[in-house]
Formats: structure tokens, sequence, C-alpha cells
């Protein structure tokens, strides 16, 4: 789907509004799948006050610490184990392997699909470990031997831009029933945050909330962007996230931090950080290339002017990492701001984006630049970022119009 020449802001292709039912999809693995899904309990062996409940188990004994374990022939290699807490106020969980044993990578209490990752030796058992005052709810349990996927080349889309992307502190909370991981999504964080297990640089499973370049807590539009352009990927490759946008970050100005020409403080640096992350990833499995940037950016930039000075700084930008890239065709997604923002700029800032669309018509139009409207209706209270909902339609959109272009 392209503009005509001359179009506005009111012909991007918003493509609709479009909801996905909840119900996560739990990954196959080494457990069978009713005792992942914890409907049947059979082979779970519970202690330390964990109560099987219908498709749970909860902490509901807070004089010890609990366990919950399930034997399997778990194979040497990379095993990651995914299990999705809920209602936790107080304590930490943690995954373990036994047989030898394993120490959990990490705990947490957040509420969230969290995925441990193991370089397994060979063992028999998958387990939870809680600490006494954990008073949450485990919903599922899986053990997924991540071995060959690890292996596989990737398909990389880079996300970066600001908070609309990064969705640090905004557009909470995440549902682990909407912000799941599928095997082949992946993705490179550029923070590391113990809660959710990630590592700076590490590769990691694509469940919200993706952590970028500071602690994430909110969902961004780059995990239903993913998940979406999976389902259209050939067996053999992975979808790897680089994930490098941070709220509050500038494109325009000598420091500007998106600026790759800038010199000035901390201008450029943002830039060359993504340069460097995408440039890993391309290098951590042969064949493994960058197939599209997922931006969305611009508020940090608002003025009376952006309209005449954002297009060349966003195309100077987008040259130089084509060329630092070595690919000179990178398809652009072009996530649009908020259309309910009520900035006085707004108006503005909508048009100038919707026009480098490379079917705009417009002078300003850019090559291989695809700009997707977001549907109104998704503000949040603070009156900048979206609802969770909104950042996931709005991915799911980006994703659409990857594939309608035929990158795919």
């Amino acid at each position: 789907m392209r503009f005509g020449p001359g179009l506005g802001i009111a012909a991007a292709p918003a493509l609709g509004r479009r909801r996905v039912p909840a119900g996560r999809v739990v990954p196959s693995g080494l457990i069978p799948d009713p005792q992942a899904r914890l409907d049947d309990h059979a082979g779970w062996m519970l202690d330390g006050g964990f109560t099987a409940l219908p498709g749970a188990i909860a902490k509901t004994d807070f004089a010890a610490a609990g366990t919950a374990g399930y034997d399997a022939a778990v194979p040497a290699g990379d095993l990651w184990v995914a299990y999705t807490v809920t209602g936790a106020t107080a304590g930490t969980i943690g995954a373990q392997l036994g047989g030898p044993y394993r120490a959990s990578p990490f705990v947490g209490k957040a509420e969230a699909q969290h995925v441990a990752r193991f370089s397994s030796v060979g063992h028999t058992r998958v387990r939870l470990n809680a600490t006494a005052t954990f008073d949450g709810t485990v919903e599922d349990v899986q053990a997924v031997d991540m071995t060959d996927l690890l292996a596989q080349p990737s398909d990389i889309y880079i996300a970066a831009g600001q908070s609309l992307i990064a969705a640090e502190s905004k557009s909470t909370p995440v549902d682990p029933a909407r912000d799941f991981w599928v095997p082949r999504c992946l993705y490179v964080p550029g923070y590391t945050n113990t809660a959710y297990g990630s590592v700076d640089g590490a590769v990691a499973a694509s469940a919200g909330p993706l952590q970028m370049l500071q602690a994430s807590q909110g969902v961004s539009p780059a995990l239903s962007f993913a998940r979406r352009i999976e389902q259209a990927t050939p067996p053999g490759r992975t979808v790897l996230t680089v994930a490098c946008a941070k709220g509050g970050t500038r494109l325009i100005g000598d420091d500007a931090e998106w600026n790759p020409n800038a010199t000035v403080g901390a201008g450029g640096t943002l830039y060359q950080r993504m340069v460097q992350m995408a440039q890993a990833a391309v290098a951590r499995t042969p064949g493994s290339r960058v197939c599209g940037l997922i931006w969305g950016q611009g508020e940090s930039d608002r003025s009376s002017t952006m309209d005449a000075v954002y297009p060349p700084a966003f195309q100077a930008m987008l040259s130089a990492l084509r060329t630092d890239l070595a690919e000179p065709s990178l398809p652009v997604i072009l996530l649009g701001p908020m259309p309910d923002d009520l900035s006085v700029h707004q108006p503005r800032f909508l048009q100038m984006q919707a026009r480098l669309d490379q079917g705009s018509g417009h002078a300003t139009a850019t090559a291989g630049v695809h700009y997707v409207a977001r549907p109104s209706g998704f503000m949040s209270d603070d009156g900048t970022h979206p609802e969770p909902e909104g950042n996931r339609v709005a991915g799911r959109l980006g994703a659409e119009r990857f594939i309608a272009e035929g990158y795919l």
C-alpha cells in the first residue's frame, strides 16, 4: 500500500485497528503441553507451600522456600526455561536445573513471561525455586532446547528512536497473555536488567518488556512487529530485534544523540551504538543480515521549523546507516507519532513524517521509507505515550506494511 502523489497524513496507511484475542502460545518443548500449561499437574513435584490450581501453581505457605520440579531429559546445549509469573507482590522466583544442579541465572517477581537461559551439560530436572515470601502464581513452565535455533542465521530488525519505541516507563503494564515469546523471536538488549534477566549485548527471548538502552517496563511495538514478521519468515531463520531506542533523545543538532555527524557532548553516541549493536548481531551467525529499521522519534525535536530541518537530518542519518551497514536499500518502517497528542507542533510533526514516505509525492519523499500512521484512541493519561494496546497495534501495522511492500 502506497501514498498517491500529494496525499497528506489523512491518507497514511493506518490499515485499521485490529485487536488480537488474549491467550499466549506456550512453546513446545521438553515438558508435555498439558503439564507445561499446568492444566495437568501429573509429574510435577510441589513442596514448600506450592499448591496446584487449575492451569497454575501458587505459593500459599510462606513459612519456607518452595520448589516445583519436573523430571525431563535435558540435553546438553542451549536450554531456555520460560515461565509466567502473575500477581506477586513479595519475594522472588527463578528457574533452576537439577541432576546436576544449576543455579538460577536471575530471580524476580515482575508480572511477565520470564525466560532463563542455561548452558546445559545434560540434566534430569527442570525446577522453579521461590523464596519463602514469594506470593505469586506461575501459569506455565516450559523448557526449550534452543541449540539449533541459535545457530540459524537471523533476519535482523533495528528498533530505534525515542520512548514510543523504547516504552521505558510508559505503555505499561506488560500483559504476559499478549506480550509473550515465540522461540524464533530473539532480541539483543541494550541494557542489563536483573529483574528480567537481560544482559547488555547477549541474545535473549523476545518477551515483554524489551530492555533497550535503559530499564524498560512497558510494551514496545517492536515486540508485536517481530511476532508478525516471524509468521512470514521462511523456516531456517530467526527474527532478531536490535533493541536500541531511548526516551528523550534527539536527531537535530550538533549535540543530538542520533545525529551521525554530531560532535558536541553526547552527539552521535546513540547512532554509533546502534551501528555497533547491528554489526555485532550480523556477525553472530553466518548468513545473518539487517532487513529493516523500525524508527519512532521526533517528539524531542518538535518545533515550528521541524518540517524544514527534520527531513534532511533524517535522510542524512539513514544514508549514513545504510553505508555503515552495507545495506544501500535498507527499508524503514517509520511508526508515526500519536495523532491525539495535543502539542501545538503535533499537526506539523504528523504531516512532516507522513511526507517522508516514499510514495507521498512530496519533495522530501525518501526511497525505502514507509510511514505507518498510528490510529487514534490509544492515548494514555500522560498525553504523549500510547496505552500498551496502542503499541501492540502499531507494531502489527508496521509489520503488515513491511510484508505488503514485498520485503518478505
